[in-house]
């Protein structure tokens, strides 16, 4: 049986990283197509028109931010993995990341990707964010 022909919307400023990105999957095996874009507006065309199944974003860049990125991926396909490939992410951005429903990898990238894709919807890391007294046990269940 084929391998299942992944759409990977790279939204990064930096052709160089756009090429170890991609480069880095191809290494891990991953079968993908992959489109770049920079603006919001190309987010937002390609989440209509290219539909991907996965999303890897900088996360500081001139014209559009990671933040902003998540949100408008979030808007358009919720259901889609949202990974931050980002060497200039914070820790208190990370968090607020992740309770946005975004992935961090700094270069793990392949095996990230095989996590991410292994279920088609988001990752619930609410768990892990709440009150010692309220966190309830984790179950890896990626569906809502």
């Amino acid at each position: 049986m084929p391998m299942e022909l992944h759409r990977i919307l790279l939204i990064e400023d930096n052709v160089a990283d756009t090429e170890l990105t991609v480069r880095e999957m191809k290494r891990g095996g991953l079968a993908f197509d992959w489109r770049r874009v920079e603006t919001e507006a190309d987010v937002r065309r390609a989440c209509a028109e290219f539909v991907p199944t996965v999303v890897l974003s900088d996360f500081a860049m001139p014209q559009f931010d990671g933040l902003s990125a998540l949100r408008v991926v979030r808007e358009l396909r919720p259901e889609v993995p949202f990974i931050f490939v980002s060497g200039t992410i914070g820790e208190e951005t990370a968090i607020q990341s992740l309770r946005s429903g975004a992935g961090l990898t700094d270069d793990e990238i392949a095996r990230c990707f095989e996590l991410a894709l292994e279920d088609a919807g988001p990752l619930d890391l609410s768990p892990m964010f709440a009150a010692p007294g309220e966190r309830k046990k984790a179950t890896g269940d990626r569906s809502k």
